[in-house]
């Protein structure tokens, strides 16, 4: 899909502003607005032969997307023919091609073509044919307008019926029109004129030589799931009923209520299970907690919701001017302090952050009120100055909202001791304003030429439309903005978790506690979902309580499983669990128990050449000494086995640390992987590179998967001691499928639904494969003392697992994996864009 901004303003007030120019452009420049128009000479091209195809595709995508292929031989006695075979930078290369390719527009003056083009336009001339050939392929998106265009082809949404129309340029009216074929990807006819030639299924449809005065036209019912999602992100008035439910509304603030709910009902219970009186520190970070999740709820309903209470207002109020852009600035300036002053508590800082943001707001207001062109607004283009002056605030807003995220980062984790200083800290929110703000004018550059790929830059309506686009450009910025910096938000709060354990775990005062608490494992649960919960839609609307809830049972049911299953969990002395005796007991003690039971059972397979009776006595006395050392411990429970249930680490939140590093950085290739194929490969970089956002919407990429790892590793080290499983990568294996099963089915029904479903095996496999070497890596360093007597790490891996089929199986098991994320990411399309 594309996000609301990244295709062309169609704003009414912006056509408006744009006739208004021209006629001041008309005015000013009489004499080049008063040239003769370029000469297509049509007559010489009733001799092209053309064929047009436009391909819908439905299933597997948000919005339906049509594809349209246009190819035209043009005789090379055409006037212009010689033209084609220039740079496509030449006004006359482009003046040609606007004879074969350009839409009929109803302001002749207006060029900009706004679909999208991931083929350059091919030319090739056939001397033995005596003609030039061009190809031209182009796509769009049944997204937020119900009237859009692409390659001859002209598309219109109504409440009953969607419509796609053959327009042909007219230098091609006369044209011979060989071939038009119109599939409708699975997608029954309801009406189509003229009669078609050819038809298959009542999907397909094709012309050949159809009247010049008769334009194929089809009408046909698009599937239920992407017709839902146009309605629900449509700008038009005949759906804005719908439009407040939908995803860039109140399903999109959705999972920032639930999980601001979900964190403040986790601190409620957790504040309750706190053993005796809460500590000073104890409160505080309980109380910032709360204050996280109040923030994020209005954080979420002020992102996604306030444009609709602006439309609302507007609706009863009636203002003369459209000011969603500039309560857009506001939102993004509110953000940006909210987060500045719930991550820092220096009357200092707050002071200087909060002038700053002050100033910024009161140039807005005055540029607003007084129509001027310094910064943008809704009824001037910016001047000169006024480009720089944009530049510069839009840098100061966004380095204070960079501020915000680091600074409250910092405190969520550390809650409230400070270790970067804040000079540091501003240093790098600068650095990363200004990519943002350098990002968005290579990114407007490049959508520039794409949408100005047949204007001629001479003509004296070139430099007035790009001013008119540039301007519209910034002033649509901050809206663009708050989406993906809200997301990164969210990636704050299972940090939040992180922090509050880190300050309130009852392990910190009773040595005992071998393993968390109650309200710390609701905690725990907690944070897996609202980090690894799929943010899905069904047909325009919120699907995530469905995939939050089943998230939770799936985590609360491996720790139930474990419960009963785990070897510190087991019954022993006083009907008490295992691991407290455990945790009582010296880890040196531990260790030389389970090499005793091993040297035991080594020696039992190699009793050596000595007499029969030799050989029975000692087998006897080893057996009886493996006997007594079985039946220190509960049923089932081997001393071989303590080490792997303990972990590396003395203590569940040591364990908890040790998992999160390392599963942060077996997490940098999959990252990477994930990276390329969302971002990178096929068409999704030309997207991103013309998203006014793309630069925060990678990062928020990046961002959310390692947080991801972190918070994965975290919770499989807290609950080592209580995960199903003897072994690291078998513990591992549990955790996955906690994220596997909520993926697994969503993938499922969206699959069913014909709605876009992400890339699940590449992610389950890159989930697993991170898991899985994660519990590897806990094991061995859980014997690291071990190492010394060992050659290699190949040794001391054969040493612990002390299983030679199940070490040659795990290993094949990660090779396969491995493969099957590379296969996936290599076969995987194209994300839509800006998704």
């Amino acid at each position: 899909m594309i996000r609301p901004g990244n295709s062309a303003p169609r704003l009414p007030h912006v056509l408006l502003l744009l006739l208004f120019l021209l006629a001041l452009a008309a005015g000013g420049e009489a004499d080049a607005a008063e040239s003769a128009p370029f000469d297509c000479r049509a007559d010489q091209l009733r001799k092209a032969k053309v064929s047009a195809v436009a391909e819908f595709q439905h299933r597997g995508q948000d919005y339906s997307i049509v594809r349209s292929t246009t190819d035209v031989d043009v005789p090379a006695d055409w006037a212009h023919a010689s033209a084609l075979l220039l740079d496509r930078h030449s006004p006359d290369y482009r003046a040609a091609l606007r004879c074969l390719v350009g839409k009929p527009l109803g302001e002749q003056r207006d060029f900009r073509d706004f679909e999208w083009r991931f083929k350059p336009v091919s030319v090739r001339a056939e001397a033995d044919s005596h003609l030039v050939k061009v190809h031209h392929e182009a796509a769009t998106w049944f997204q937020y307008s119900a009237v859009d265009a692409v390659g001859p082809w002209v598309l219109t949404v109504t409440k009953k019926d969607w419509r796609i129309a053959l327009r042909p340029p007219p230098a091609l009216k006369a044209a011979n029109w060989d071939s038009v074929r119109v599939d409708l990807g699975g997608r029954g006819a309801l009406t189509a004129a003229p009669p078609p030639t050819f038809g298959a299924g009542g999907t397909s449809l094709s012309w050949q030589h159809p009247p010049p005065d008769r334009n194929p036209t089809v009408t046909f019912r698009p599937p239920a799931a992407q017709h839902w999602s146009f309605i629900t992100t449509s700008s038009e008035d005949t759906w804005r009923k719908w439009e407040v439910w939908g995803v860039y509304s109140a399903s999109g603030a959705f999972w920032y209520v639930a999980s601001g709910a979900l964190l403040l009902v986790a601190g409620r219970r957790m504040r309750r299970g706190l053993a005796g009186k809460t500590m000073p520190e104890e409160s505080r970070a309980l109380g910032f907690l709360r204050w996280c999740a109040l923030l994020l709820m209005f954080l979420g309903l002020l992102v996604y919701l306030g444009d609709n209470l602006y439309a609302l207002l507007d609706r009863l109020v009636g203002w003369q001017h459209d000011y969603a852009q500039t309560v857009s600035v506001f939102s993004l300036a509110a953000m940006g302090l909210a987060l500045c002053f719930l991550g820092s508590r220096s009357t200092r800082f707050r002071l200087v952050v909060g002038v700053l943001v002050l100033g910024v707001l009161e140039a807005y207001a005055v540029s607003e009120v007084y129509d001027l062109t310094l910064l943008p607004t809704a009824d001037r283009v910016l001047s000169g100055a006024g480009w720089t002056a944009t530049a510069v605030a839009s840098t100061v807003l966004m380095a204070v909202c960079w501020l915000g995220v680091i600074v409250t980062g910092q405190r969520v984790l550390l809650m409230g001791e400070t270790r970067i200083p804040v000079r540091v800290m501003a240093v790098v929110a600068g650095v990363a304003a200004v990519a943002t703000v350098l990002w968005s004018y290579l990114a407007f550059n490049h959508s520039w030429d794409r949408i100005s790929w047949l204007a001629d830059p001479t003509r004296p309506e070139f430099r007035v439309y790009r001013e008119i686009t540039f301007s519209s450009w910034w002033w649509q910025l901050p809206t663009l903005l708050l989406e993906p910096l809200l997301s990164i938000v969210g990636t704050l709060a299972p940090l939040a978790v992180l922090g509050v354990l880190r300050v309130c775990r009852v392990e910190r005062y009773e040595k005992a506690s071998f393993t968390p608490e109650p309200a710390e494992m609701f905690l725990l649960v907690v944070l897996f979902a609202i980090t690894f919960a799929p943010i899905t839609v069904y047909y325009g609307f919120s699907g995530y309580a469905f995939t939050l809830l089943l998230t939770l049972l799936t985590a609360w049911g491996v720790l139930v499983l474990g419960s009963s299953r785990s070897v510190m969990e087991q019954p022993f002395s006083d009907n008490a669990p295992l691991g407290r005796t455990i945790q009582r007991t010296d880890r040196a003690d531990v260790l030389r128990l389970a090499r005793r039971f091993r040297d035991l059972q080594s020696r039992l397979g190699h009793l050596g050449s000595v007499s029969p009776a030799e050989r029975s006595a000692e087998r006897e006395s080893i057996e009886a000494e493996i006997d007594r050392l079985d039946q220190s411990l509960p049923p089932g429970v081997r001393p071989a086995d303590l080490p792997f249930a303990c972990g590396p680490m003395p203590t569940w939140w040591g364990n908890a640390r040790r998992g999160a590093v390392i599963a942060c950085l077996f997490g940098l290739p999959a990252t990477g992987l994930l990276y390329w194929t969302e971002a990178v490969k096929g068409d999704s970089w030309a997207v991103y590179v013309q998203d006014a956002s793309g630069f925060v919407w990678i990062l928020n990429f990046v961002l959310y998967w390692q947080v991801a790892w972190i918070v994965a590793g975290f919770f499989l080290g807290a609950l080592w001691r209580d995960l199903p499983g003897r072994h690291g990568p078998t513990k591992a294996l549990f955790v996955a499928l906690a994220f596997a099963l909520p993926t697994a089915a969503d993938f499922l029904i969206t699959q069913a639904l014909g709605e876009s479903a992400p890339q699940v095996i590449g992610e389950i496999a890159a989930f697993g494969s991170v898991m899985t070497c994660t519990g590897l890596m806990m094991d061995l360093q859980t014997f690291q003392k071990e190492r010394q007597y060992w050659p290699t790490n190949a040794s001391l891996v054969a040493y612990v697992y002390q299983m030679r089929f199940a070490s040659v199986a795990f290993f094949l098991a990660q090779l396969l994996a491995l493969a099957t994320l590379w296969k996936t990411l290599a076969e995987a399309g194209p994300a839509a864009p800006g998704k």
